[in-house]
């Protein structure tokens, strides 16, 4: 399965794939299984970025770069 957005293309940014399977695997998660997944991905990324990455990383995601 492929998402593609309907908003114009904007300079920068990203964009990622997700297979079927992905798709299956993450909806047999329950709610409260996601959120402790996306609370553990937001604590490794306070620890595991520098400032200069983070900043990297918040230029990326406006499409600024």
């Amino acid at each position: 399965m492929t998402i593609e957005s309907t908003q114009p293309k904007k300079r920068g940014g990203f964009s990622y794939r997700v297979s079927d399977e992905q798709i299956q695997r993450w909806r047999t998660l329950s709610s409260e299984e996601k959120l402790q997944w996306l609370e553990d991905a937001n604590r490794f990324l306070a620890v595991a970025l520098t400032p200069a990455a983070r900043a990297i990383q918040e230029r990326f995601r406006r499409g600024d770069l």
